[in-house]
């Protein structure tokens, strides 16, 4: 917002002549939608390995029982969210099946869960993936979507796409590699929209000759 305020005085002879000019201007600024596809090396069975969807990236983070720089947590096929037990933020996981990510274009009202002590939300259910025990011992993601509410409050609709680093021969185990898009304005909107900029100004100027007629 800019504001901006002159005042003139003019003395002509006797008289005094008032210039008052007052203007404001409003920006608004637009949200983005992020569509980003991340690979995260969660082959360390000891350290966890945390990602920031905002910013689209690992981020190194000192105490994760406090921070709320990160969103989801990775250690091998564990996935933990940034709220309930596993953190101080707001994540809480919605899980939906029978739909194609394509086609969910807004975050649902629904039973949002956090993390609790007896399991990860990520893991409910049948959890993100299939193992499909000998002879091939793969991890396959299961067709399902996820709608984080992040530990930020915004919200982001994610979905697994593999477990390795090279995920057409499944070599590699370890790499989880997530597809998200996330609304940064806190909406649960998933659409595209034009940015609005909106201006408005406000202009006033008065004279000595106005006062004069105002008495």
């Amino acid at each position: 917002m800019k504001s901006h305020l002159c005042l003139h005085n003019l003395i002509i002879g006797t008289k005094i002549l008032f210039v008052v000019t007052f203007s404001i201007t409003v920006l608004t600024v637009y949200a983005d939608l992020h569509h980003n596809t991340l690979t995260v090396d969660a082959t360390d069975r000891e350290s966890w390995v945390y990602v920031n969807l905002l910013e689209g990236e690992i981020v190194d983070i000192k105490d994760a029982a406090t921070s709320l720089e990160w969103d989801l947590g990775f250690q091998r096929t564990v996935v933990i969210a940034n709220g309930g037990v596993s953190g101080s933020g707001d994540a809480e996981v919605l899980v939906l099946e029978d739909i194609d990510f394509e086609e969910i274009l807004e975050a649902p009202e629904g039973e949002y869960i956090a993390d609790t002590e007896q399991i990860a939300t990520i893991a409910r259910g049948d959890g993100w993936y299939t193992y499909t025990g000998p002879p091939n011992h793969w991890i396959l993601p299961n067709a399902r979507v996820y709608i984080l509410r992040t530990a930020n409050g915004n919200y982001a609709k994610l979905r697994f796409m593999g477990y390795y680093e090279n995920n057409e021969t499944k070599e590699g185990s370890g790499y989880i590699s997530i597809e998200y898009i996330l609304q940064d304005n806190g909406t649960r909107n998933f659409i595209e929209s034009a940015p609005t900029d909106v201006v408005a100004h406000r202009k006033l100027t008065t004279t000595w000759g106005e006062i004069k007629q105002a008495r």
